[in-house]
Parts: C-alpha cells; sequence; structure tokens
C-alpha cells in the first residue's frame, strides 16, 4: 500500500540474453506495480475496503497517465506477461466508483495505443505468441469486444495445434538449451491461463479440445509433467536443465500445476503440489515479485476464490 507507481514515459527492456542487467533493471519497474495493483484489487474484491480499491486506481492511473513507448528488444513480451496483471487487476475494480469512466477510458486507450501493436506484432510462434494471445483475449474481455476476442480465441485453437508436436514436446521450445523445461513451462503457462479465459468468457472449453491434428493442452501438460516428476535427468534434450530444486510455493512450475490440478482433476497433478501449498506463483529470483502473470494465487483460487 506505501509502494509507489514506477511508470516511466519509454519503458526500454534489452534483450535478457544481451543485457540480462538492464532487462532485469527495466522489468522490475512494472514487475512490483502488477503484483500490487492485483494484490491491491484482490484485497478490495475480498475485504470491499476502498482503500485498496484506490491503490489498485493509483497504479493503472500513474502507467496509464505516463508511460508513451514500450521499446526494445523484449518489449512486446514483457509488457504482455506483466501487463496483464494490471489488466486483471483493473478488471477487479471495473466497477468502483472511485475509478472514473474518463480515467478507465485513459487506461484503455493507452493499452490498445502503446501495448497492443507489440502484441499482435509479435513474428515467431514460439512462448512469445502464446504470451501475446493471453494478453490479447484479457484486454479484449476487459474491453467487453466479443468480436475481437472470438478472433483471438480461433488464434489461440490454432497455436494449440501448431506449438504442441504429436509427441506433447513444444518443438520451438525443445531448443532451448539448458532452460528447455523452462521454456516449456513459459509457454504452457499463458495456454492454459488463455484457455481458463475463454471456458470463464464464452464456456468453450479448450482444456479438453483436441485440434484436427491431435494436439491438445492436456498432452503437452503430461508430456512435460512425465520429468518434472523427478526425470528431469531423463529430459530427452540438453542434459542438466535448470530446474528448481527443492520445489517450493514460490518456485515454478508448481503455480502452473496446481491451476491444472483443479481443472482437470488429476491426482497425479495434486500428488506434485499438495505438499507445497499454499502456492502463491513463481517469484523472480532476482526482484523478489512474480515474473508473470498466468498463474497467480492458484491456491486461493481453487478452494475459495469467486
Amino acid at each position: 500500500m506505501a509502494a509507489p507507481c514506477h511508470a516511466v514515459p519509454v519503458w526500454s527492456i534489452p534483450g535478457y540474453y544481451l543485457d540480462a542487467a538492464g532487462h532485469t533493471a527495466a522489468k522490475r519497474l512494472m514487475e512490483e506495480d502488477a503484483q500490487n495493483a492485483y494484490a491491491a484489487a484482490l484485497a478490495y474484491r475480498i475485504t470491499g475496503k476502498p482503500a485498496y480499491a484506490d491503490k489498485t486506481v493509483e497504479l493503472l492511473n500513474g502507467w496509464a497517465a505516463v508511460n508513451r513507448e514500450v521499446a526494445d528488444h523484449d518489449g512486446p513480451l514483457v509488457s504482455a506477461y506483466l501487463g496483464v496483471g494490471l489488466i486483471k487487476a483493473a478488471e477487479l475494480v471495473k466497477g468502483y466508483s472511485g475509478w472514473s469512466g474518463r480515467d478507465r477510458e485513459q487506461f484503455i486507450h493507452w493499452l490498445t495505443a502503446i501495448f497492443l501493436p507489440g502484441w499482435d506484432g509479435i513474428p515467431g510462434r514460439n512462448n512469445w505468441w502464446s504470451w501475446s494471445l493471453y494478453a490479447q483475449l484479457t484486454l479484449f474481455q476487459f474491453m467487453g469486444d466479443s468480436a475481437r476476442f472470438a478472433e483471438e480465441a480461433a488464434n489461440l485453437k490454432e497455436q494449440i495445434d501448431s506449438s504442441i508436436a504429436a509427441d506433447g514436446f513444444l518443438p520451438e521450445e525443445t531448443v532451448r538449451g539448458k532452460n528447455g523445461i523452462w521454456y516449456h513451462y513459459f509457454a504452457l503457462a499463458p495456454l492454459t491461463a488463455a484457455a481458463k479465459l475463454v471456458l470463464d468468457t464464452t464456456g468453450e472449453d479448450l482444456f479438453h479440445w483436441i485440434s484436427p491434428g491431435g494436439k491438445s493442452l492436456k498432452l503437452a501438460l503430461d508430456t512435460l509433467f512425465y520429468f518434472i516428476d523427478g526425470r528431469v535427468d531423463q529430459w530427452p534434450f540438453e542434459a542438466d536443465q535448470n530446474f528448481p530444486k527443492p520445489l517450493a510455493p514460490h518456485a515454478w512450475p508448481l503455480d502452473l500445476y496446481e491451476a491444472m490440478a483443479g481443472v482437470y482433476r488429476d491426482p497425479e497433478y495434486e500428488r506434485l503440489v499438495s505438499p507445497c501449498r499454499p502456492i502463491a506463483g513463481h517469484k523472480n529470483s532476482n526482484s523478489g515479485f512474480y515474473v508473470s502473470h498466468a498463474w497467480i494465487y492458484p491456491t486461493w483460487f481453487a478452494g475459495e476464490g469467486k
């Protein structure tokens, strides 16, 4: 509640593999604000206390009023996986009387003018495009734009079919060296979060959908699960995979599989995550804030969340 807004006119995010320190420092500006906005918005919905909504509104208005450009190599990706945190916070305070219609319109204009072109212009179809689809779906759902939401939902189905191989691996992510397992998680997190958004918005169930090519989210989740469940050393691509040891409430990929345990009622997923509950989300070891906003507070949502 005491943290200030960290918005800057030009949010420049260099490529992580080109300038890790610069990337981390730039990313932290929104990492902190997205986490605080979303946590405050949830606190408002749970308690009804206006002070929490006021904090959320302060952070949303701050970015919308100050930021005018997202720049550099990783700008489109980072603005997608952190920006959705702000949009989800905005959804939670959408009806709050202290957030004026003018300020809501300014927020929407900022996202559509500054963030959306970068998301929509991502050329590749690896995890970047999955984050783009999730961000766009979240934005269009917030805006109530059913036509564009439907268009991106169709693109999501195409991404599920094209990004997952017949054996359940994600070919674009198998080539990521010692981070191959991480990138499988990092691609499946937005795909599954997007599927949940589609389910909640239109009722279409993509969790159990099988594509024309025989691909499904469950196929990819089960393939990754086999290795994270004590078989990391059997990863068939590059050895010595970077993987959190031991698994803990703020370590990936527990946030993903906690959410999926609720979706699929899979006892094996349940067995993996239950010793680490409550699971709150994957935190960045460099900053202490959530890395992305696909699955935050999954234990709470599975148990008591509305």
